[in-house]
């Protein structure tokens, strides 16, 4: 009597390991309970399930690196050690062509060949989930009007109209729009997720987004090189306001609805690389550009790209309406997401490109610093040694725990009062509110890099020409929900029996 077909017999004929043996073996003891020859077993077996050939594998030499960015510190050099050992795994991906780290790059968490914040890619007919990660196309964008408006009035009008936090807007209070009635829901990618693309509609979410108001006054030599590059109506603007605007800047991205499509494209790359390729981490894993699956995926990301600058462009709309004002100019750009360029799809995380778009005009973009500092308007310098990028903003030395611990008592709890006292401080003269009520230390200035070194990396690296400054007025990022009661008063207490104790010990020491 023959012995059953076994996984390992397919192995030695030559089929390879992975979810697709499971079927070849189902099928080879179907064929074989008939009675047939053993060598037609594998004959038939061969014609329904042709062998494939050799799964894909990590390259052994990591594709070429560029850095744009210098540390100075100790604390500096020790934040770009770990991008740059991050971002080395993913180069040794066998779709990644060439990588960049960008003047604000710092490690990003996650696990094995987890692209860094400041990180982009050059990858060849493959689009990777986890290099636009799940904030996709989280992005800028800025609306120019008459400067004639007190601050604390702009700022007012802005609280009511935007939404920060977790969720979407409650019902009521959400926002119409022909984006949602796009023909887009029968993809795979999509289906389902139209209620996800209603509700937060109108929202920026949490984290680093923000919705900051600052003005601008354009020089002469800057109208001129706008103007030189391309955008007429820009520098027509400038002529006819004498360089003089008020500006909205929104940062967020996709939302719960980017997520959705995240969580979706890296479990349909998984599978894909489960199937094909062996050694992929799963922050590499990735999908076939020209696959049906590949093309759907990019379809939906497309989607996402039009449904988040149309998120955008709601807020600013409402913003403008309670002022009785309109929109002078709009320029926007995304820094997470995938490009593609001829052949090649450019992955960026917190990266802004800095390339030429499709009139020869050197890309308009907006990079912020932190809320305290100018948000730079930029025209790409399309340096291809830096993979035509420039970085999204200022970047971290430190993740946010790190940086609050110096904050915290021995207890570990945050000192309200010095919280309030460090923001007066950073903040001064600035209209600063934080949506939830309680202030996000992590969030001020403190939290990120130096802005004055990551502007002067721009120049040295020639990542970008700067031809505007929005200065800052006000800011309104998620903040933090306030302290509850009990909280407050167990922090209250705490304090009162460490003022017991010391006092006891002095008395005992006296």
């Amino acid at each position: 009597m023959t012995m059953e077909i076994k996984a390992r017999d397919l192995i030695a004929a030559g089929w390879l390991e992975g979810r697709r043996l499971g079927s070849v073996l189902r099928r080879a003891r179907e064929l074989d309970a008939t009675g047939l020859d053993r060598a037609l077993v594998f004959a038939q077996l061969e014609q329904e399930f042709p062998m494939l050939p050799p799964p894909i594998a990590p390259r052994a030499v990591a594709a070429p690196l560029a850095e744009a960015v210098e540390a100075d510190t100790a604390e500096e050099t020790d934040n770009v050690a770990k991008s740059r050992a991050r971002i080395q795994e993913l180069l040794h991906v066998p779709v990644v062509q060439r990588g960049v780290l960008m003047p604000d790059t710092c490690p990003a968490g996650g696990g094995t060949a987890t692209i860094p914040v400041g990180g982009a890619i050059a990858v060849e007919n493959a689009i990777i989930p986890g290099a636009h990660s799940a904030d996709i196309c989280c992005s800028m964008f800025a609306t120019f009007f008459d400067a004639n408006h007190p601050i604390g009035e702009m700022m007012d009008h802005l609280q009511k109209i935007t939404h920060f936090g977790a969720g979407g807007r409650p019902r009521g209070k959400q926002f119409a729009s022909a984006v949602l009635d796009e023909p887009v829901w029968d993809n795979p990618f999509l289906s389902g997720l139209r209620s996800r693309a209603q509700d937060f509609l109108g929202t920026q979410g949490d984290g680093n987004h923000f919705a900051y108001v600052g003005h601008i006054q354009f020089a002469e030599e800057q109208r001129v090189a706008i103007e030189a590059a391309g955008y007429t109506e820009l520098a027509e603007w400038i002529t006819r306001r004498d360089g003089k605007f008020s500006v909205l800047v929104t940062h967020h991205g996709s939302r719960g609805l980017g997520a959705d499509l995240y969580k979706r494209g890296q479990i349909a790359a998984r599978r894909w690389c489960d199937e094909n390729a062996q050694g992929i981490p799963d922050a590499a894993v990735w999908l076939p550009a020209d696959t049906d699956e590949g093309r759907a995926y990019w379809d939906a990301l497309q989607y996402i790209g039009r449904w988040t600058r149309e998120n955008h462009a709601q807020i600013h709309a409402a913003f403008l309406s309670r002022l009785g004002q309109r929109a002078l100019v709009q320029i926007g750009n995304e820094h997470n997401f995938v490009w593609k360029r001829g052949d090649v799809f450019f992955h960026g995380k917190g990266a802004t490109p800095a390339w030429r778009d499709e009139q020869g005009r050197p890309l308009l973009g907006l990079i912020p610093l932190n809320m305290a500092r100018e948000i730079l308007l930029v025209l790409g310098s399309d340096n291809t040694d830096y993979l035509s990028f420039c970085p999204h903003g200022a970047g971290r030395n430190m993740s946010r725990s790190a940086m609050m611990r110096p904050y915290k008592d021995a207890d570990g709890e945050l000192d309200p009062a010095r919280i309030q006292q460090v923001l007066a401080e950073t903040t001064a003269g600035l209209d600063i509110r934080w949506y939830g009520g309680a202030p996000d230390l992590s969030e001020s200035p403190l939290g990120y890099k130096d802005a004055t070194k990551v502007k002067a990396q721009i120049a040295r690296f020639g990542l970008a020409t700067v031809v505007g400054e929005i200065q800052p007025q006000g800011c309104i990022m998620a903040g933090e929900a306030p302290e509850p009661h009990w909280q407050r008063a167990r922090r209250e207490k705490r304090a009162a029996h460490k003022s017991e104790r010391r006092e006891g010990l002095a008395e005992t020491q006296q």
